[in-house]
């Protein structure tokens, strides 16, 4: 008996797209991962490779860039988890202040730039609008990644993202506007700035009124399904609103990140929705990379490498220029200069709004074009030079010289005392021993509340950045005892131990560090021990444990040894590297 043919249904097209993105993309980071390149610098040259200007293999681009916004969206919500009202409250002045100064100077700039290469003031303003605005994902990218989202730098960097973010739905309008002549650009921009004062009021409304209730009682029925769903919910449904808005909907994921960190549930959610973010977040890697045209830049090098210098070093310099006139140390401010100098996701929109409007020929679409993926493409590799611009930068008068404040002059007297580096959690419980030993100490900080914290405790406090000579001689490092870095700023660290190595090179230095893999590379600079939280969260671990399971108190003994000497033949092949110099 025969039967019809069997009908084998049609493959999506898109499905098959996808997985070449998947392959390409897991293939390419991989040969990345191996010569030790960034990662993300390799899911870019994937989508460079199997885009319209590499291989061709991709041609529903607008599915793959819609996937690759909800990537975005996702680590936003995810950088909002990260943060709290209470830990924004202290920047909003460089962001709301600092954020506009930077916008303007950097479009001005751009607008003297046109002028000499013959464009319009319109395509003056639309580059200056388009570089002003720098990657939020690729920035909070490293910044985690490094676990620097809580240093100075860090915070700084977001809070001028946030407003940068912010910007976009006025930028949009002023972009269209100035490309009519018959434009209401009055009635349009106040609306936009009543739009986001909606936003605004709603992230309000929902905080403190609306959702606390209803996350307690879902919480209470102990699914994880419904409790991720309802957190889904109304991130999506927070993004959702502020694209209605006419605002960015990473802009909505983020105020619903900050909704959540402000509740008990914000690090159940980061740790839920961690898997899925970093796939949509590899495919907006490589849907950028899909733009990239290597025929157009091979054509018109001398036109785009030009543009492609103006944008990172006219961001790194208005960024670094602004940060220094808000009192910041230099070293943070270049530090924040150098990772805000490329070329943002939210400005392609800018540039794909002004395509259709007759003030922007295909010349000029293509050469912003080039360099803004360019600068992406670059700026793993600009960050990989952030410790070492920041080290020769700080023998310049001008960039190794931070304020340094008064002491009350009792560093004068002190002699055999303990330098503490950072006056954060680990720093005050630092001091409270040394108090209660009656051990001199001199705090070193370059943050003025907890500069006020420490002398409203008692303490001898001086302002200023650890990583400056001047910080560290009026401290009296000559005559100190020990220096304890308490902060976990990998490139600061690195900056203090060699500055510590020819000041007072027979200094007890006592360094923190997160990560098992900084260990080894700080005790070859010169340490003399370093505390690795990894470490010590480990045999904590495992004593409680065992000490639950009624385990005898010799053994526990015996495996906390044993886990602690596998770590230290690490640290004892990094010490002898070091005694052999």
């Amino acid at each position: 008996m025969t039967g019809p043919a069997a009908v084998i249904p049609p493959i999506p097209a898109f499905f098959s797209e996808f997985l070449i993105v998947l392959a390409a993309a897991t293939l390419v980071a991989l040969t990345f991962e191996r010569l030790r390149l960034p990662v993300v610098l390799g899911f870019l040259a994937a989508g460079a490779l199997i885009g319209p200007g590499g291989l061709g293999l991709l041609h529903d681009l607008e599915t793959i860039h819609h996937l690759a916004e909800l990537g975005m969206v996702l680590l936003m919500l995810t950088i909002g988890l990260e943060f709290s009202f209470t830990r924004l409250k202290g920047l909003m002045r460089i962001a709301f202040v600092g954020g506009p100064a930077q916008i303007l100077l950097t479009i001005a700039v751009a607008m003297v730039f046109a002028r000499v290469l013959g464009w319009t003031p319109y395509q003056g303003f639309l580059l200056g609008a388009v570089v002003a605005l720098s990657s939020t994902a690729i920035v909070l990218k490293y910044l985690m990644d490094r676990a620097e989202l809580d240093t100075q730098h860090g915070r700084i960097a977001v809070a001028i993202l946030v407003f940068q973010d912010i910007a976009v739905a006025p930028l949009l309008v002023l972009v269209l506007a100035f490309s009519r002549s018959d434009a209401p650009l009055g009635g349009t921009l106040a609306n936009s700035v009543f739009r986001a004062a909606l936003l605004l009021a709603a992230v309000f409304a929902l905080a403190r009124f609306i959702l606390p209730r209803p996350l307690r009682w879902i919480a209470t029925g102990k699914s994880r399904e419904i409790f991720l769903l309802a957190a889904l919910l109304i991130s999506f449904g927070l993004a959702l609103l502020s694209a209605r808005l006419g605002l960015s909907m990473a802009l909505g994921a983020f105020f619903a990140g900050l909704i959540f960190a402000n509740t008990d549930y914000g690090h159940h959610i980061a740790g839920e929705i961690a898997p899925f973010r970093h796939i949509f977040v590899s495919l907006f890697f490589v849907s950028i990379g899909s733009l990239f045209d290597a025929g157009f830049l091979m054509r018109n090098l001398g036109l785009v490498l030009p543009v492609t210098a103006l944008i990172l070093a006219t961001n790194c310099v208005i960024v670094t220029s602004v940060v220094l006139a808000f009192g910041y140390p230099p070293r943070v401010a270049l530090m924040t200069g150098m990772i805000l100098a490329q070329i943002g996701e939210f400005s392609f929109l800018l540039l794909e709004a002004a395509r259709g409007t007759e003030a922007v020929g295909a010349l000029f679409y293509q050469t912003v074009l080039s360099s803004s993926v360019l600068t992406i493409f670059l700026t793993p590799l600009l960050f990989l030079g952030v410790p070492m611009l920041v080290r020769l930068t700080e023998r310049l008068p001008f960039f190794g010289t931070p304020p340094v404040g008064p002491a009350k002059g009792a560093e004068k007297a002190l002699s055999g005392h303990v330098i503490l580096c950072g006056f954060g959690r680990a720093g005050r419980d630092l001091a409270l021993v040394f108090d209660e030993e009656k051990v001199p100490f001199i705090v070193l900080d370059m943050n003025p509340g907890n500069i006020r914290d420490a002398r409203a405790a008692g303490a001898e406090a001086l302002y200023g950045d650890a990583v400056s000579r001047d910080a560290l001689v009026k401290a009296g490092i000559g005559r100190a005892k020990a220096l304890v870095v308490s902060f976990g700023d990998t490139t600061g660290q690195a900056e203090i131990i060699r500055l510590v190595q020819t000041l007072n090179p027979g200094i007890f230095l006592v360094v923190r560090t997160r990560f098992e893999k900084n260990v080894s590379w700080l005790y070859e600079l010169g340490a003399d021990v370093v505390v690795m939280e990894e470490l010590e969260v480990s045999l904590e671990l495992t004593r409680v444990i065992l000490e639950h399971f009624e385990v005898p108190k010799e053994r526990s003994a015996i495996y906390r040894h044993k886990i602690r000497a596998r770590k230290e033949l690490a640290i004892e092949q990094s010490i002898f590297k070091r005694a052999m110099r």
